[in-house]
């Protein structure tokens, strides 16, 4: 066997799996963009972050849950340490892609209870955005801390240096 049919092997089996991966995502493109500029709405205080989000069609229409992604410090004694990472969020821009707000909720829960996904929502809009034709419903939410489920997001090293997981 060549060298050069593994590659071209491999070529296809990765453009095999961009194309699957795109037809699995039923996300409108409106939807897609609004995600995308969203994130950029998290201002980190102190150190570097990655925007995560959970994105999900339901029964009242799409849901997408925003969170910054913790740091697992890696070596020395707190080795495995996962920390949140302190950020400002412009509720205000978030707010102005909206062409009508049906509720908008604050919510502050204990830490110690048993929560599911949705409960984790620090701030949630439900409404219609600006940039679509219909009146689609969407809910917004802004987590105070990643689902468990997330994982962690940056890897501080000994040295200072931050990778991305």
């Amino acid at each position: 066997m060549h060298s050069h049919t593994t590659l071209e092997n491999l070529i296809r089996q990765a453009e095999k799996r961009a194309e699957q991966r795109q037809k699995k995502d039923l996300r409108p493109g409106w939807l897609k963009e609004f995600i995308y500029d969203s994130a950029d709405l998290f201002e980190p205080l102190a150190d570097t972050a990655r925007v995560g989000y959970d994105c999900r069609f339901r029964e009242e229409g799409w849901q997408v849950l925003f969170y910054l992604g913790e740091s697992e410090i890696f070596g020395g004694k707190h080795d495995g340490r996962r920390t949140r990472i302190a950020f400002e969020f412009d509720l205000k821009s978030l707010l102005d892609c909206f062409k009508r707000v049906d509720s908008l909720k604050l919510r502050a829960l204990n830490d110690d209870l048993d929560l599911t996904l949705e409960d984790h929502v620090m701030v949630e809009i439900v409404g219609s955005l600006k940039e679509t034709e219909t009146d689609e419903v969407i809910t917004v939410g802004i987590l105070s801390s990643p689902p468990l489920e997330a994982g962690p997001a940056l890897r501080l090293m000994p040295n200072g240096a931050v990778e991305p997981i």
